[in-house]
């Protein structure tokens, strides 16, 4: 029998993240967790700078840190690689993962509460 993995256990640095360029994009990659820096709450994504309905996780990459899948981005602009803003919605993720990017970005501001 499976043991049900534990949500208490901490994340490690090679586990996988789903992440989107914008809020609504089709387009999700996975990427270490260890990749993404600087989470933090925010309304506007990269790239284009889309306004969310609500304040979501962002976090940064580098562009050649996908391990899977894709998200809407070129290298037209610049050299690569070159950090990229991501957004991390509890929908693509494991309440486990996704907890450890609530832990390190805090509770959502009080401004940006629905």
């Amino acid at each position: 029998m499976k043991s049900k993995p534990k949500l208490n256990k901490p994340v490690d640095a090679t586990e996988l993240v789903s992440v989107r360029r914008q809020w609504n994009s089709w387009e999700i990659a996975q990427v270490y967790v260890g990749e993404v820096s600087n989470p933090l709450w925010d309304l506007v994504s990269g790239g284009v700078k889309e306004f969310s309905p609500e304040a979501l996780i962002f976090g940064y990459i580098w562009c050649d840190a996908i391990v899977s899948g894709s998200v809407a981005h070129s290298c037209l602009h610049g050299t690569a690689p070159h950090s990229i803003k991501i957004c991390i919605l509890r929908k693509d993720n494991s309440p486990r993962i996704y907890n450890h990017f609530l832990a390190l970005v805090g509770p959502k501001p009080a401004i940006w509460q629905r």
